[in-house]
């Protein structure tokens, strides 16, 4: 294990995803507690270190001896590639490169949608910029993994099919009608997260269809 002191990552801190895996590499000692800061809590002068608006998008590593900083996928090929070097090569592997890109730049275009985080009440707000691209992608994802975790069939169109059909129709007409271009891809952003969620979840519960209309109504909630 090598812990990192002289690098400082700096992550969005009222997304869970970026909260979970930074606290992670702290956890397992790859880096120091201290040189783990969330944006809305980090000293502006360090800030000013460092690319902002490409750390908004892409999550910096900041070199505190060199003054050079790493984003993204780089960053994490490198806190990972020093645990295990033995991956160093595939990390330079152009074609993973790209894989490793388009998945987070999905991921990270997404991660306010996916993990439902609202903006922080104090401090910088690392808040990613709307992409209609990467925004349709993830919906096209997930729509996809939804089907194939259960796909559509109709074998028996029973009270509580019907009634799921009708709330899903009416969350997607609600939808439809949001004004704004932003807005209308946030709300069908959630609305995909949370059938997902569902779909991965309703064999706990044996498809009981409250869950479905609570998580459903939820989402609602969080439209602007």
């Amino acid at each position: 294990m090598k812990t990192l002191k002289d690098k400082v990552i700096i992550y969005d801190d009222v997304c869970p995803l970026c909260k979970a895996y930074t606290e992670g590499f702290v956890q397992l000692g790859w880096l120091m507690p201290e040189n783990r800061i969330g944006f809305a809590v980090a000293n502006p002068e360090l800030l000013k270190k460092i690319d902002i608006n490409r750390a908004r998008h892409e999550i910096p590593l900041f070199d505190t001896i060199t003054g050079e900083t790493l984003y993204g996928k780089e960053a994490l090929f490198y806190i990972i590639g020093e645990q295990f070097p033995i991956l160093k090569p595939l990390f330079a592997f152009r074609f993973f490169k790209f894989c490793i890109y388009f998945l987070y730049q999905i991921i990270t275009y997404n991660r306010r949608i996916i993990a439902g985080s609202k903006a922080p009440t104090t401090g910088f707000d690392c808040a990613p910029d709307f992409n209609l691209k990467y925004r349709l992608i993830y919906i096209l994802l997930a729509g996809l993994l939804c089907y194939l975790l259960n796909p559509f069939t109709i074998q028996t169109i029973d009270f509580q099919f019907f009634t799921t059909i009708i709330i899903l129709g009416v969350a997607i007409l609600r939808g439809l009608f949001q004004e704004e271009k932003i807005v209308k891809m946030d709300y069908f952003g959630h609305l995909i997260t949370v059938v997902l969620i569902l779909h991965f979840i309703m064999p706990l519960v044996n498809g009981l269809l409250p869950l479905a209309v609570l998580g459903v109504f939820l989402m609602w909630k969080r439209i602007r």
